[in-house]
């Protein structure tokens, strides 16, 4: 199965221990750019699991 992304998807990503959601800021070739906590990490496709939302679609 394959994940879509596209910019400000709402994404679930883990490194075997941890799982977090984020917010993908830009994709590039080889990683994406994912924000959060404020602060913006550059992570590999492989450890993204799952496309959980978009971020336009979230209420304040």
């Amino acid at each position: 199965m394959a994940v879509i992304l596209r910019n400000f998807n709402i994404v679930r990503i883990t490194d075997g221990k941890k799982v977090v959601n984020c917010t993908v800021v830009q994709m590039c070739p080889d990683y994406a750019v994912i924000k959060y906590d404020g602060k913006k990490y550059k992570v590999p496709y492989p450890i993204i699991k799952e496309v959980i939302g978009h971020e336009l679609l979230i209420s304040a």
